[in-house]
């Protein structure tokens, strides 16, 4: 189990990252709205745009993976959780702008990685190739920017950091929403920045097994507005 006081000559942050602590692991979450109105705000940050749609994902589902481009026809890896909220990884070849089903079944998509530089648009969908979208690889990125998250089962997450951003010259307000298993979206950080902000927990903020966390921008003060934000975090497993 993670425990931050038991060897205090050590840098605990960089052994969970380098795998040196049994059960424990690191992870740097980012993602990226680039077009946000006043309008349409809240939304979260992520490729996909609006809210994220965790709605669609209430069950685990088969996932399917598309891009817009016949080019890309390389191999895309699909993270994130099973039905019963164990880490889940799948690899899948994409045949271009015909949809790949993955064989495993998603309760949560976190990240995609693509093995390329993508020339289009990659997005993963529930029900279809023409499905709500789920996670989104912009054109070239060749990863999801996407700053959500879920918890697998039998661990606890360990918020060390935060950060946002929103171009030149505008003012918004980031809000860190967390859902904890059975329960409703709760906020649990909440800042206005006009520019950059930044955030470190002193004692790192604990976010239990099965809850989603859901980076979301509001109050943006002038339309077409681009925010990015990153949160790191100590996977640590429980007992």
């Amino acid at each position: 189990m993670f425990r931050i006081y038991t060897e205090p000559t050590h840098n605990i942050y960089f052994d969970a990252s380098r795998g040196a602590i049994d059960g424990a692991y690191a992870l740097h979450k980012f993602g990226a709205n680039f077009d946000i109105d006043q309008n349409t705000d809240p939304e979260t940050i992520w490729t996909g745009g609006g809210l994220y749609p965790w709605s669609s994902l209430t069950s685990a589902e088969t996932i399917y993976c598309i891009s817009t481009s016949s080019s890309d026809t390389t191999t895309l890896t699909v993270e994130g959780l099973d039905g019963d909220y164990n880490s889940l990884t799948e690899t899948v070849t994409l045949t271009g702008t015909s949809a790949v089903s993955t064989n495993s079944e998603f309760l949560r998509v976190f990240r995609m990685t693509y093995d390329a530089s993508n020339v289009g648009t990659i997005t993963a969908r529930v029900t279809s190739g023409s499905g709500t979208v789920v996670a989104q690889i912009d054109p070239t990125y060749g990863q999801t920017l996407m700053a959500v998250y879920t918890v697998p089962a039998g661990h606890t997450a360990y918020i060390l950091t935060g950060d946002a951003t929103i171009d030149s010259k505008k003012d918004c307000r980031i809000s860190m929403f967390v859902r904890q298993f059975g329960k409703p979206f709760r906020i649990a950080h909440m800042a206005e920045t006009s520019g950059h902000y930044r955030y470190d927990f002193i004692a790192p903020l604990a976010i239990p097994e099965k809850s989603d966390i859901d980076i979301q921008v509001d109050n943006v003060s002038a339309n077409d507005s681009s925010v990015t934000a990153n949160f790191d975090l100590i996977v640590d497993k429980n007992g």
